[in-house]
C-alpha cells in the first residue's frame, strides 16, 4: 500500500468528523442559538455554497502549487474555521466561521481524491479512492456517533475544539510526513485549459446527475433530527442511528472501490440511486409503522443510506477521472461543486419545505428527483474510455 495514500485517509478522517457531526449538532445549535430547523439548515447552506464555488477555483489557482503544500494549508483551514464556530458567540458567526471551514474543506478533499487516483496503478483507481475515504468512513463511523454522544451530554462547542485540536495536528502531519516532489498539473495546463474540462464528453450530464443524487439523498441526513421527532423517536438515541450510517460507510470504504472497478461505474451508480428511492420511501414510512418497528427500520434506512452514499461517490469519482484523465483535480472538484450544489438545495429549499410541511414531505419530493438521475443514466450515452 503505497503510504501517501495512509496519510490522506488519516487527515480525511478529521474532515469526515465535521462534515458527518454536523447533522447531529443542529438540534442542538438551534435550541441554543434560537433558531427554527430550516433556519439552522443555513449552516449547511453556507458551508455547501462555498465549498461548491470556492473548491474548482482554488483548484484552478493552486494548480501549479505542491500538492504537500495545498494539503497541509487546507486542512489548516479547516482547524481555523472549527476554532472559530467553538468560540462564535451568534448564529450569524457560526454561519460564517463554516463557510471558511468549507473552503478548507472541499479544497483539502478535492486535491487527496485527485492524489489518489493519479498515484493508482492501471485498473486500480477505485481501490486507491477507496482507502482515502476510508478516513472519511472511519469518522463516520466513530467520530461522528462520539461527537453525538459529547454534544448531548456537555456541549457542542466541545465537538469544534476537539476538531480544531485534530485539524491542526493533521495539517502538521501532511506537511512533514508526506514527501516533497507531488506536483499539480499548473505546470503543464494553462486556466483556460484547466476550466475547459467542463467542454470534454461526459463530463455536463455526470455533474447534473451528481446534484440530483445529492439533492435526493441529503435530506434526511441533514433534517436527521426532524425525522426523528416526526417518528416520536427521541433525540437520545441519535448516536445509534448516526452510528448505523457509519457502519454503512464503512461498509461502503471496505468494498465499493472493488466493486466500482468490477462492475463498472455506471452501473454501481445507478444500482445505488435505485437502492436511494427506496430507502426514501422507507423513512418516508416511518410515522405510519408500528410504534415497535420505529427504531429498527430508521437504523436499516441511515444504514443502507451510509453505504449506497459512499458506494456512489467513490464510483462517481473514479468515472470523473475517467472521464477527464489529464485534469483529474479539476475534475473531481467539479463533482464536489455539483455535489455541495446539491446539498445546498436540500438545506436551503428542504429547510423551507420541512418548517411549512414536516421532514416526510421532503423525503417524499426527493423521490422523483432520484428517479430522473437514474433516468439520465440510461438516457446519456456511455464514453468511451479516455485512457
Amino acid at each position: 500500500m503505497d503510504s501517501r495514500l495512509v496519510w490522506l485517509a488519516v487527515a480525511a478522517f478529521v474532515g469526515g468528523t465535521e462534515g458527518g457531526s454536523i447533522a447531529g449538532l443542529l438540534p442542538l445549535i438551534g435550541t441554543e442559538m434560537q433558531v427554527s430547523t430550516g433556519q439552522a439548515g443555513q449552516m449547511v447552506l453556507g458551508y455547501a455554497l462555498a465549498y461548491a464555488i470556492g473548491t474548482p477555483l482554488l483548484s484552478v489557482v493552486l494548480g501549479g502549487v505542491g500538492r504537500r503544500r495545498i494539503l497541509a494549508g487546507a486542512e489548516a483551514t479547516l482547524a481555523l474555521g472549527a476554532l472559530l464556530i467553538a468560540v462564535s458567540p451568534a448564529f450569524g458567526w457560526m454561519v460564517g466561521a463554516r463557510t471558511l471551514l468549507a473552503l478548507g474543506a472541499g479544497l483539502f478533499t478535492a486535491t487527496a481524491l485527485a492524489t489518489a487516483a493519479l498515484l493508482a496503478e492501471p485498473g486500480q483507481r477505485g481501490r486507491a479512492l477507496q482507502i482515502v475515504t476510508t478516513g472519511q468512513a472511519v469518522a463516520v463511523l466513530v467520530g461522528v456517533p462520539v461527537g453525538a454522544w459529547v454534544a448531548a451530554h456537555f456541549s457542542w462547542r466541545f465537538n469544534y475544539a476537539a476538531i480544531a485540536v485534530m485539524a491542526a495536528a493533521a495539517a502538521v502531519a501532511l506537511y512533514t510526513k508526506l514527501p516533497r516532489g507531488m506536483h499539480g498539473d499548473g505546470n503543464t495546463q494553462s486556466i483556460r485549459d484547466r476550466i475547459r474540462v467542463l467542454g470534454d464528453p461526459g463530463i455536463g450530464p455526470a455533474l447534473v446527475i451528481t446534484l440530483l443524487f445529492m439533492s435526493a439523498s441529503f435530506p434526511p441526513l441533514v433534517f436527521v433530527g426532524a425525522l426523528m421527532r416526526d417518528a416520536g423517536i427521541g433525540l437520545e438515541l441519535l448516536p445509534a442511528v448516526l452510528l448505523a450510517n457509519g457502519i454503512g460507510a464503512i461498509g461502503a470504504s471496505m468494498s465499493a472501490g472493488s466493486v466500482a472497478d468490477r462492475l463498472g461505474n455506471r452501473v454501481t451508480l445507478i444500482g445505488a440511486t435505485l437502492v436511494l428511492v427506496a430507502g426514501l420511501a422507507l423513512v418516508s414510512a416511518l410515522p405510519h409503522l408500528p410504534v415497535g418497528w420505529r427504531l429498527p427500520t430508521i437504523l436499516v434506512a441511515y444504514g443502507v443510506q451510509g453505504y449506497i452514499g459512499w458506494m456512489y461517490w467513490i464510483a462517481h469519482c473514479s468515472e470523473m477521472a475517467r472521464l477527464a484523465p489529464n485534469s483529474v483535480p479539476v475534475a473531481i472538484s467539479l463533482d464536489l461543486t455539483a455535489m455541495n450544489v446539491g446539498i445546498a438545495i436540500a438545506a436551503g429549499f428542504g429547510g423551507l419545505l420541512v418548517d411549512a410541511w414536516g421532514i416526510n414531505a421532503l423525503c417524499l419530493a426527493a423521490i422523483p428527483v432520484a428517479v430522473v438521475g437514474v433516468a439520465l443514466w440510461l438516457i446519456v450515452p456511455a464514453v468511451p474510455n479516455s485512457t
